[in-house]
């Protein structure tokens, strides 16, 4: 049971900004990272913005997508920002892997990494503000781009298995990633899509996971390491993309039963 609670709480800790008992978190290698365990987090992540958009739901669209968005940040402190940030920014930055770690591991943000962070969250919040979205589809992309994860990282250690892992949490739990435990995080997290979005909502996020490993692996390959940071990366890749892949399924379906009627 201990060891379920460290795995719940470990992988809480480091997917989101909920309070966890620090007394789950010890251990010689810091807080256990179970994938098992991310499609639960990615619920968890989800029901801040979703209980945002029905508190804002009367306020224009573009300010309620805002204060969505800002409350979907706060959950994980922006974690995964940075990720993206430091990432893009390590990526356009042509230097040495050696300087390429530095820039990384460098709190402050260059031009390239501010100029990523603010066209992401444009991104964000404009897919927010254009396809109009209920609570549970906010459930469903944070659950999807953390719950697919583990095989996302999978699949792109097969592409390009030259790439070494951090030193750091997030490349050691990816560095140990086995075939069950993904697995079982994929199955579970396809069949809650099948429930909320149906068949259509499972084929339209596996084929878009196809066409995402092209600008993940371009990004990873001018990494010096998979890290918890291209974590990050990955993570805000996939849930700006699901958002539009979402909205763009439900806009066609929308459009197809006016032109019915």
């Amino acid at each position: 049971m201990k060891g379920w609670l460290s795995c719940f709480w470990g992988t809480l800790s480091f997917l989101t900004r909920y309070p966890v008992p620090r007394m789950f978190l010890e251990g010689e290698n810091g807080p256990m990272l179970c994938p098992t365990i991310f499609p639960v987090a990615g619920i968890l992540v989800g029901l801040g913005p979703a209980a945002a958009s029905v508190l804002t739901s009367h306020l224009p669209d573009m300010l309620d997508a805002l204060i969505v968005v800002l409350v979907w940040s706060m959950v994980t402190g922006g974690i995964h920002w940075d990720g993206w940030a430091d990432s893009i920014e390590t990526a356009l930055s042509g230097v040495s892997p050696h300087d390429k770690e530095r820039i990384r591991k460098d709190p402050h943000l260059g031009t390239f990494g501010v100029l990523a962070l603010v066209i992401g969250v444009l991104f964000k919040v404009v897919a927010v503000s254009a396809y109009r979205f209920q609570p549970v589809d906010y459930v469903t992309v944070a659950l999807w781009s953390r719950g697919i994860l583990p095989l996302f990282l999978i699949l792109l250690r097969r592409i390009l298995p030259e790439i070494p892992f951090s030193q750091g949490l997030g490349g050691g739990m990816a560095s140990h990633l086995g075939f069950g435990s993904v697995a079982t995080a994929s199955l579970v997290t396809a069949t809650l899509i099948f429930w909320t979005k149906g068949t259509g909502g499972v084929l339209v996020l596996f084929a878009g996971l196809v066409l995402l490993l092209i600008p993940a692996r371009w990004i990873l390959t001018r990494q010096d390491s998979l890290s918890g940071d291209f974590m990050g990366f990955c993570v805000e890749l996939l849930e700006i993309s699901s958002l539009i892949f979402l909205g763009e399924m439900a806009l066609r379906r929308s459009e197809g039963s006016i032109l019915t009627l």
